[in-house]
């Protein structure tokens, strides 16, 4: 299964996309964003299967959040993660 993050600048707001993506019986989970994909290591994301993009870049323009970048998930050997940039 391939995830994604949806990175904000705020828990507020990453707490609003939740609330409307959750209520179709999907899950979105709410992380730290990590430092690799937040400018100075702040920031919160979404995460998400890969195939939900649609629907998390629809509910933002709906609700007039902006996303601060988009990062798919890749696992590396070690167990670490390491994330690119798709948006």
């Amino acid at each position: 299964m391939e995830f994604v993050l949806a990175v904000f600048s705020s828990v507020n707001l990453v707490n609003r996309m939740k609330s409307r993506l959750n209520q179709n019986g999907e899950y979105f989970g709410m992380i730290r964003a990590p430092h690799s994909v937040a400018a100075g290591g702040c920031g919160f994301a979404l995460r998400f299967e890969y195939d939900k993009l649609p629907l998390v870049m629809r509910a933002a323009q709906e609700l007039g959040i902006e996303i601060n970048g988009i990062y798919k998930e890749h696992d590396l050997e070690n167990g670490n993660k390491a994330y690119t940039k798709v948006g």
